[in-house]
């Protein structure tokens, strides 16, 4: 590991026992035998740790009222503290829901896809399980590169961004995207390669993935997670940074124990929670991930098509604010690009089957490029960068590019 972490177990048994490990070297066995199910928030960076101790409390709400069963809740988190990690349990004694600090670690300075693994293997050790749900909150912008092209890149390829591109609009309404930067010498940031990488290096497929995140019910990005979840759920726009109602999404994610998630109703709840509370924001997602590379081979076969062509960019809806939208809707971008209707009605066919469950509202808000609230006309579930005229030299190298040319 480039990064030594040193951290401090604080195993709560009976004896209270203190024990000292180093990232680096073998893990301890676990102690105790496996539930049903384990839920595990990954709670990523500190500028969010407002939103996220609301989102602590929230679930907390729900297991007081035993809607963990016989699962456990676990999560890792810095709060303010970019200095210091710890893990947490959020456990039901007698009606009321108990936090306890499971383990607490030093974090390095620039954290990368091997402290993730790791923090997520020690989830998984200190909270054993036949299965695993997995919570990741924090900063996303999908697929997009985390470090900006450089000037020479940018004058290479034309359709690279600059660094201008992604700077928030002033307002009042805070939205979510995934990993922070702080400077040249402090990070908490993932290529989404890095996070599937990171979640393979566990040894475990999760039940669901759900991404508390702005960007991330996007093709591109799903693409590369197929293979670390059953499901993705997530947003193509921007998460408000209330993110999801979790007093009402743990019941449906921990249902029947764990062993029989309510993925449509994770969704509902997080749909019909935006549009009591603030009337827009509510487009949500779920993506079958076994019925991802389906959706590829028939997007490979309409780009080999003749009768594809580039659509009308300002035809199509699009899912920020930005002046150039990197975010199209997937569904649109294909109806409105193919020309052939038999290709076209298999996609929107497969289309279907990798995006059983979708909820959304008349519009989103975007604190890109002009910030306020946008329509939203027609709606699949998933974006893409597919049609997008920037960031054209980075998207050739995505690995969903590659697959569908």
């Amino acid at each position: 590991m480039r990064h030594t972490l040193r951290h401090i177990v604080l195993m709560l048994t009976a004896a209270a026992t203190l024990l000292a490990t180093s990232c680096g070297k073998s893990k301890a066995p676990r102690e105790d035998g496996p539930t049903p199910q384990t839920l595990m928030f990954y709670f990523t960076g500190t500028q969010l740790s407002y939103y996220f101790a609301r989102n602590i409390d929230a679930a907390a709400e729900a297991i007081a009222r035993g809607a963990a069963g016989n699962c456990r809740v676990v999560c890792f988190y810095q709060g303010s503290n970019r200095n210091s990690g710890r893990i947490i349990e959020l456990s039901n004694q007698n009606g009321k829901c108990i936090e306890q600090t499971l383990a607490t670690y030093e974090m390095p300075p620039i954290a990368d896809g091997e402290d993730m693994s790791f923090f997520l293997s020690e989830m998984m050790r200190l909270a054993p399980a036949e299965s695993y749900g997995l919570v990741m909150a924090g900063h996303a912008t999908a697929w997009i590169p985390a470090v900006m092209p450089s000037t020479t890149t940018a004058a290479t390829h034309p359709g690279a961004a600059t660094a201008d591109y992604w700077r928030k609009a002033p307002s009042d309404v805070v939205t979510r995207f995934f990993g922070e930067i702080y400077s040249a010498d402090a990070s908490n940031h993932f290529e989404i390669a890095t996070i599937a990488d990171a979640l393979a290096a566990t040894g475990e497929k999760f039940r669901y993935l759900l991404f508390d995140a702005c960007f991330m019910a996007n093709i591109e990005s799903a693409y590369m997670l197929r293979n670390t979840a059953e499901y993705i759920i997530g947003a193509p726009c921007e998460v408000i940074g209330d993110g999801f109602p979790y007093s009402d999404v743990l019941p449906q994610l921990l249902a029947g124990n764990g062993l029989t998630p309510d993925i449509d109703g994770t969704c509902r709840a997080f749909h019909d929670y935006y549009a009591s509370i603030y009337g827009y924001s509510g487009s949500v997602a779920a993506i079958d991930c076994s019925q991802i590379e389906g959706l590829a081979s028939v997007m490979k076969q309409i780009n080999a098509s003749d009768a594809t062509t580039q659509p009308v960019l300002s035809k199509l809806q699009s899912y920020e604010g930005q002046w150039q939208h990197i975010f199209y809707d997937l569904g649109d971008y294909v109806d409105k690009a193919c020309g052939d209707a038999a290709l076209k009605a298999s996609f929107a066919e497969q289309l279907e089957r990798c995006v059983p469950y979708k909820y959304t509202l008349s519009s989103f808000w975007s604190n890109y490029g002009v910030a306020g609230s946008y329509p939203i006309n027609t709606y699949s579930g998933l974006s893409t960068s597919a049609p997008a005229e920037v960031y054209r030299y980075e998207y050739t190298l995505t690995p969903w590019y590659k697959a569908t040319h």
